[in-house]
């Protein structure tokens, strides 16, 4: 599998307005130019807020290939221009009848949330081994334990939405120390509970945003292999959502977005000057520090790790890809399991 990243274009200047010359993607604010692209680069593009792109620029996008995403100033998410999908139809085919079979939903579902918590698990492992507080430790190592304990009994789910009661009871037990994975504490990094609409705290409004653009990665890397990816399985589906997507950044969101967000804070790269405090007890983050956080993110999908399954050292960004791989093999029913990426 020889495969290489194709650069994703984000676009965070709200008076930023996209046009193409041949097969070159332009730039313009204000009329001025301030980059270009060659289009055989750019994977995708992502736009923020008003942000813009001719007609011109968007179809030679959507006949090359090129995902093109509008999200609001914010990060949620709007929706999506993208070409014909690719590969086999008879892929799709399989997809949906997998998706009308309770039974085949349940497993699929059990593989996507025993990846996240395999890896959420890591998360709090691996900052046991790195917080010098003895307390701190034990309460690290605790909750891991009682990960393993629904990692042991999450195959005897019967239906989708027991997987669903066991993801929950997970999620609740590691965002209860995730803010005790800090180890540069202040009164700024409090960190209580999941909140996202809107985000009531720093931690929050950078996991959100983030998990936005995980999710496009994932629908990127869905569609390139030929998968549907509003046909999902743990997630219900409804007409907009990316459900597949949903699916799949699931265990991806530990290892991709949220040891970032700590990596940056204990890195002391995140200020309180970053962020707006809003009246009712929203939190935004400032232009700055928007453009600051996608470079990190960028910069993190060009790291190397090794694939436990493939035996080898990928990027990061190649994780999405790869694994939509994997699930189309498990559709198709060239193997029995799906195999979640295993952080390590």
């Amino acid at each position: 599998m020889a495969h290489h990243i194709k650069n994703t274009l984000y676009i965070t200047n709200p008076e930023s307005y996209l046009r193409k010359k041949h097969d070159v993607i332009i730039v313009e604010v204000e009329k001025k130019e301030k980059i270009r692209i060659p289009g055989h680069h750019l994977g995708s593009i992502i736009l923020f807020g008003r942000s813009k792109i001719s007609h011109y620029a968007l179809d030679w996008c959507i006949k090359n290939g090129v995902a093109v995403t509008r999200v609001t100033r914010a990060g949620r998410y709007i929706g999506n221009w993208a070409g014909p999908v690719k590969g086999n139809v008879l892929l799709r085919v399989e997809q949906f009848d997998k998706y009308k079979d309770e039974n085949e939903k349940c497993k699929l579902s059990q593989s996507f949330i025993k990846g996240k918590i395999y890896n959420q698990r890591s998360m709090l492992l691996r900052s046991a081994r790195d917080i010098s507080d003895e307390k701190t430790e034990k309460s690290l190592r605790k909750n891991a334990t009682k990960l393993d304990r629904i990692l042991n009994i999450i195959d005897d789910s019967d239906n989708v939405d027991q997987v669903r009661g066991f993801e929950g009871i997970a999620a609740k037990n590691y965002f209860s120390v995730f803010d005790e994975m800090i180890i540069n504490k202040n009164d700024l990094f409090k960190f209580g509970k999941r909140t996202k609409r809107p985000p009531r705290d720093i931690i929050n409004a950078m996991l959100s945003y983030l998990y936005v653009i995980l999710n496009h990665d994932c629908r990127t890397a869905l569609e390139a292999v030929g998968l549907d990816p509003q046909i999902g399985f743990l997630h219900e589906i409804r007409p907009g959502k990316p459900a597949l997507a949903l699916d799949l950044m699931e265990e991806l969101r530990p290892i991709m977005v949220e040891r970032l967000v700590l990596t940056m804070i204990n890195r002391k790269q995140v200020n309180k000057e970053d962020f707006e405090f809003k009246d009712g007890g929203a939190v935004e983050m400032k232009d700055d520090f928007r453009k600051k956080l996608i470079k990190q993110y960028q910069e993190k999908k060009q790291n190397e790790i090794k694939h436990p399954l493939l035996d080898r050292v990928i990027p990061y960004g190649l994780i999405p890809f790869i694994q939509a791989r994997l699930l189309a093999r498990r559709l198709r029913g060239d193997v029995e399991e799906y195999p979640p990426f295993i952080y390590q």
